[in-house]
């Protein structure tokens, strides 16, 4: 686990350790310092999900403290899960607008109209955190996402926050294990069998047929 308070001293214009990335850490402090109730809190990967090349990651995010409760953690999830994958790309979309980010103290988007993302309104029933979702558009870039930390702040009063995940990679920590599952393929009931797999069966049946003859036939001249 990463010590918090190294984070936070880095990001504030402090030494960066030897394991961060100097450049993308330095970048972030210039804007992270202009913040106001600037901080770095834990972030905790929800789902991931797959569509195509673009690989999808929603997480949950304290406003109030630096970490969520593990019961509050459960009951995310089961709302979430139970999500189909449009949704969680939509929310994808709306998590990159200014707008998606305007929260009031406990969290609840003020900026829009949560009712047009499923994401958002669950969200909304959880006091003192937010859900977002990020995206890459290749899987190559799957690794941008393995997110466990993240720094937050006000950048645009009274109540605009911008929220940064930080990537392990970044953070020159381990790679945790990523899932990025995609739509369910249907397989179809016994009763409907396609025309060319009914086909096959057939000529399998007569084959064996055919060779089972064959052998008895073989065993009754050997005998």
């Amino acid at each position: 686990m990463l010590d918090l308070k190294q984070l936070t001293a880095a990001l504030e214009g402090g030494e960066i350790p030897p394991s961060f990335d100097a450049k993308a850490i330095g970048k972030l402090s210039k804007r992270y310092l202009k913040w106001n109730s600037a901080r770095v809190v834990n972030l905790y990967p929800i789902r991931g999900v797959a569509h195509e090349d673009s690989r999808y990651c929603l997480y949950a995010c304290p406003l109030n403290g630096t970490t969520i409760d593990e019961e509050t953690l459960r009951a995310i999830h089961a709302e979430i899960d139970s999500l189909e994958i449009g949704h969680i790309r939509y929310d994808s979309v709306q998590s990159e607008g200014a707008d998606y980010y305007i929260l009031d103290e406990h969290g609840n988007h003020c900026g829009m109209d949560a009712d047009d993302d499923v994401v958002a309104m669950i969200s909304d029933r959880f006091d003192g955190l937010v859900l977002f979702t990020k995206t890459v558009f290749s899987p190559k870039k799957a690794a941008q996402l393995d997110c466990h930390y993240a720094a937050l702040g006000i950048s645009k009063d009274p109540n605009g926050y911008t929220i940064e995940p930080l990537s392990n990679t970044t953070l020159g920590l381990e790679a945790s294990s990523q899932r990025f599952r995609g739509p369910m393929v249907e397989i179809p009931d016994a009763e409907e069998v396609s025309p060319a797999v009914e086909k096959y069966r057939q000529t399998m049946t007569l084959v064996m047929a055919l060779m089972l003859i064959a052998a008895v036939i073989w065993y009754l001249i050997k005998g």
